[in-house]
């Protein structure tokens, strides 16, 4: 089948976790496909679900030699049912075990992505979901123009990340998938430290705009809301950031990362077209 869009969501799930953000977000997704083939790929970094994984799948993807439990079709509705995970539209669910305690979203994404069907990617996370009308529509539209598209974000304390913000963001992203493979996806090194993963991924999109000329934009034609944050924080490794900082003056001679004085891709106005309306 051709897929006008292939969404791939990251995800992770812990113990304890109270509710589960993935639902609200396919569900305003569901809500929203219309017409447009949707293809909806779960990357599921280790969540802890009550569910062996590793004995029960629909196959095994071998991705970078690592081995990745993939759930479709029959066995893909027996899990939703046995975790009362009332969702629709999923294809693919990715799983990839937390075995060395960090985060593995850049490994699960890439993943996800390399089983993807169509040549449209939107990348988002589970917490995020549409406030944007025709969210769907919009950003298969503005793929005929662009080939990277930012939609903007609304964090929980009800603030829209602004054009002007230096802030880099890892969700709500349409991609080509060309453009994705061509940088190398996102930044599996990343897992060392258990973050940094987005802004990794801003200096490798902005060095290849700069190379290729790609269009880029920032909208609010597609925005999210950030509801439910800092998941991943618990694998965040301490007291690295100088070795993290080395890091990425080595890749890409940016001596600090954080800075949009030393990291121009946080610059929005040197790469991305404004339609903030």
């Amino acid at each position: 089948m051709q897929y006008d869009l292939s969404i791939i969501i990251a995800h992770f799930k812990p113990r304890d976790l109270i509710g589960n953000p993935l639902i609200k977000t396919i569900s305003e997704i569901n809500n929203q496909k219309g017409q447009y083939k949707i293809e909806i790929i779960i990357a599921d970094d280790g969540s802890l679900y009550d569910y062996p994984f590793e004995e029960n799948y629909s196959s095994i993807g071998s991705f970078k030699e690592k081995d990745v439990y993939i759930l479709d079709d029959k066995i893909l509705k027996e899990f939703l049912l046995g975790q009362d995970l009332d969702i629709k539209g999923i294809s693919k669910w990715a799983h990839y075990p937390k075995i060395n305690n960090s985060m593995n979203k850049a490994f699960i994404t890439n993943c996800a992505v390399n089983i993807s069907k169509s040549k449209n990617l939107l990348l988002l996370d589970d917490d995020n979901y549409f406030i944007s009308k025709k969210s769907i529509e919009s950003l298969v539209k503005l793929f005929e123009n662009y080939d990277l598209v930012f939609g903007q974000i609304k964090d929980n304390n009800n603030r829209y990340r602004s054009y002007d913000s230096h802030r880099v963001q890892g969700t709500t992203i349409g991609i080509k998938k060309n453009i994705f493979n061509e940088i190398g996806g996102l930044g599996e090194w990343t897992s060392e430290f258990s973050c940094a993963v987005d802004s990794d991924f801003w200096i490798k999109l902005y060095n290849y705009y700069n190379q290729y000329k790609i269009s880029g934009c920032y909208t609010n034609q597609i925005s999210t809301y950030d509801s439910f944050s800092k998941r991943w924080k618990k694998y965040t490794k301490f007291f690295k950031e100088i070795r993290l900082k080395k890091k990425f003056n080595k890749l890409y001679s940016c001596k600090n990362y954080k800075s949009y004085r030393s990291n121009y891709s946080r610059q929005k106005k040197l790469w991305l077209d404004n339609l903030i309306k």
